[in-house]
């Protein structure tokens, strides 16, 4: 299965990076509809004060403005790849040229159509010079936008995300560790072991990817740590497809997920806790998830929950703007109670 593309990542990344969108992705593509959508139904306002003349003018502004913006979004995603290797200037100057060339063939395409050539051999200039201001108004904005979404506090979030081992987990595995040193050194040795990976995941980078066959092991690692102090009161069933162990993803996607329901499936209940981990290709996507038991009287009044969702979510809005979703709620109609998280990733 091929990799991912995550230019969403790419594009946030960096300041320069930052100047051009990828067209590829659904935001993008939404947003620069809805700028030449907006132009469009503005200009016969400023080009006539006849209203009798609005529906006309408007008709082949959208004719022409619907078309140029499919090419200028065709061409910066099948280019990406190309103009992401210039310089940030370069690169401003590429997306303003392609908005200029969109504007003027789809004007000449609409009248050739039509038939309403001016008798010479190039299209009005005018929507060449509509289309490069258009997309120079589109890529200062997505430049605005990619400020505002990382100021200090998100870049915080990002941060608290990627630390999410909380101290008393750790005092926890510690004296888990020790407990097993005498009776089972290679278990507590396997223990130290585990802790040490979900150590190094939670210091690296935000925004770094990995693959899912490591975030399911990162999990993995995280339930066997857990399993020493539960014992057989936690019960796991993995069910992840094969095909999908290469496929990138933001790295701590999965584990988060199952902490929580150790938290409040596991720890908050007396009985035996059933987790269920899919992870799954559906639709186009692939799926992460994890559904447990709990009691409904303990997870409602769980801040954390909700405290740590939010911060999943707000951190795959900014790695992957509307091309990803996060759904969680509780399993209508289940005895016991099970509460369910969803992840789609686009593939």
């Amino acid at each position: 299965m091929s990799e991912p593309q995550s230019p969403s990542i790419e594009t946030r990344a960096t300041p320069q990076s930052a100047l051009l969108p990828d067209a590829c992705n659904a935001g993008a593509a939404i947003r620069a509809y809805v700028l030449v959508n907006a132009v469009v139904l503005l200009l016969p306002l400023a080009s006539s004060p006849r209203p009798s003349a609005w529906s006309s003018l408007l008709l082949q502004g959208l004719a022409v403005a619907e078309p140029g913006a499919a090419i200028w979004l065709g061409v910066m995603c099948l280019s990406r790849r190309s103009w992401r290797k210039l310089g940030s200037v370069a690169r401003i100057v590429v997306g303003i040229g392609a908005g200029a060339a969109a504007g003027w063939i789809a004007q000449a395409l609409v009248d050739s159509v039509l038939d309403v050539g001016t008798g010479s051999t190039m299209p009005d200039w005018r929507s060449a010079l509509l289309g490069a201001v258009l997309a120079s108004v589109f890529l200062h904005y997505l430049s605005l936008r990619v400020q505002a979404l990382t100021p200090a506090t998100v870049q915080a979030r990002l941060d608290e995300l990627q630390a999410r081992i909380r101290p008393h987990f750790l005092f926890n595995a510690l004296n888990a560790a020790s407990a097993l040193v005498r009776e089972q050194p290679q278990r507590a040795e396997q223990v130290l072991d585990d802790l040490a990976e979900l150590f190094r995941a939670t210091v690296s980078r935000p925004g770094t990817l990995s693959t899912v066959q490591e975030e399911v092991d990162l999990a993995r690692r995280y339930l066997d740590i857990e399993a020493v102090r539960f014992g057989a009161r936690m019960q796991v069933r993995w069910a992840v497809d094969t095909g999908l162990e290469h496929l990138r993803i933001p790295s701590l996607t999965l584990q988060p997920l199952v902490e929580n329901a150790v938290r409040h499936g596991v720890e908050s209940g007396t009985g035996p806790c059933l987790i269920d981990v899919w992870v799954t290709p559906r639709a186009g996507m692939v799926e992460l998830g994890v559904v447990n038991d709990y009691t409904p009287s303990t997870k409602s009044n769980g801040r954390g929950t909700r405290v740590a969702l939010s911060n999943i979510a707000q951190r795959l809005q900014l790695l992957y703007d509307i091309t990803a979703d996060l759904h969680h709620g509780p399993v209508d109609g289940l005895v016991p109670p099970r509460y369910r998280v969803r992840i789609r990733l686009p593939l």
